[in-house]
């Protein structure tokens, strides 16, 4: 039995637009092949014309340069060549000098034999006053390692970049004086700067100094040693003395020192200040001195363990070249920015 024969369906006829793009696409190819088969002689014809104009303008422009070198040359011979001078710009503005780090401020405090009360105050207060001046500031606090634990703390709090150096030593027991404690921390403390290479102006500030905050400023600007005047306030005499240095001549310069301790009451001005009462902390000085080889010629060989006491290095330097100090803090030294009072030192 047959089967039936499937019914074929019917061819899907293309769509209109691409019958008509396909004859399109035609009618292109057939009109570019009849094209290339066309004789070239016209498109020739054409293409040297073009090159033709091209090269004359070439020459052209050639026998024009040729002429105008021949005609600068003439008049070099004759020296009759005209040169003409421009106007020099105007000069614009001055350049910038590049930015300096300000110099590092190293503040050393030695908190010597005092009661743990006044202690206190004294480095909070030194604290709130180092707080506000610009940086780089590092404070140095030199301390009994008995006595470190609660200055620890205040130190932690203080808002300000700190070292705290501290020595086993009892100066209590041993019976020596106060003026040797000093001596002992300030000297710690300039170890620690030189062997670090602290690169800055020193300054010693005591638990009973009082500043003010454009003195900060002025210390900056020293390279060597710099002096000032100090006022101490005392409670126990009811009085008030200035000592400090006597400035004239060119400004900044250091001529003498002057005092008003005398219980005349005039002032005193000599030279330089007596042999053996330079204070360190009446001074600052740049801390590259601590290491410079001269250090070591500054002594006689007859005092081989003096060069290598730091502070009395500087006091030895500072009395031989007080005159050649940088007066502060102003031109002729005569503004008073740095107090002390008793009532706030150990006693």
């Amino acid at each position: 039995m047959a089967s039936p024969k499937k019914a074929r369906k019917p061819r899907a006829r293309r769509p209109l637009l691409l019958r008509r793009a396909m004859l399109h696409a035609s009618i292109c190819f057939l009109v570019g092949l009849l094209a290339g088969l066309a004789p070239a002689a016209r498109w020739t014809a054409s293409a040297s014309a073009h090159v033709s104009r091209a090269l004359h303008a070439v020459d052209g422009a050639f026998d024009r340069a040729v002429l105008l070198l021949r005609q600068q040359q003439r008049q070099l011979r004759d020296g009759r060549v005209h040169v003409a001078v421009l106007p020099s710009p105007a000069p614009g503005p001055p350049a910038l000098e590049p930015l300096r780090q300000p110099q590092l401020l190293l503040v050393v405090t030695a908190t010597e034999r005092s009661d743990p009360e006044r202690r206190a105050a004294g480095l909070t207060r030194a604290a709130h006053a180092l707080r506000l001046v610009p940086p780089p500031v590092l404070w140095l606090v030199v301390e009994r390692a008995t006595e470190a634990l609660p200055t620890s703390g205040l130190l932690r709090g203080a808002g300000v970049a700190y070292r705290h150096l501290t020595y086993p030593e009892n100066f209590t027991t041993d019976g020596v004086g106060v003026e040797k404690e000093r001596h002992h921390q300030r000297n710690l403390a300039l170890e620690h700067v030189e062997e670090h290479r602290l690169g800055g102006v020193v300054l010693f500030a005591g638990l009973g100094d009082v500043y003010d905050l454009r003195f900060f400023d002025q210390l900056r600007q020293i390279r060597t040693f710099g002096a000032w005047p100090v006022a101490t306030v005392s409670e126990r005499e009811r009085k008030a003395t200035v000592e400090g240095p006597v400035c004239g001549g060119s400004p900044w310069a250091v001529t003498g020192w002057f005092s008003t301790a005398d219980a005349a009451g005039a002032p005193t001005v000599r030279a330089r200040p007596p042999a053996g009462t330079v204070d360190v902390a009446r001074f600052a000085f740049g801390s590259a001195l601590l290491w410079h080889p001269s250090r070591w010629d500054s002594f006689p060989v007859s005092e081989p363990d003096a060069s290598q006491d730091s502070v009395k290095f500087v006091q030895r330097l500072a009395a031989e070249d007080y005159n050649k100090s940088r007066g502060m803090p102003n031109r002729d030294c005569s503004e008073v920015m740095v107090w002390r009072g008793d009532q706030f030192l150990a006693t």
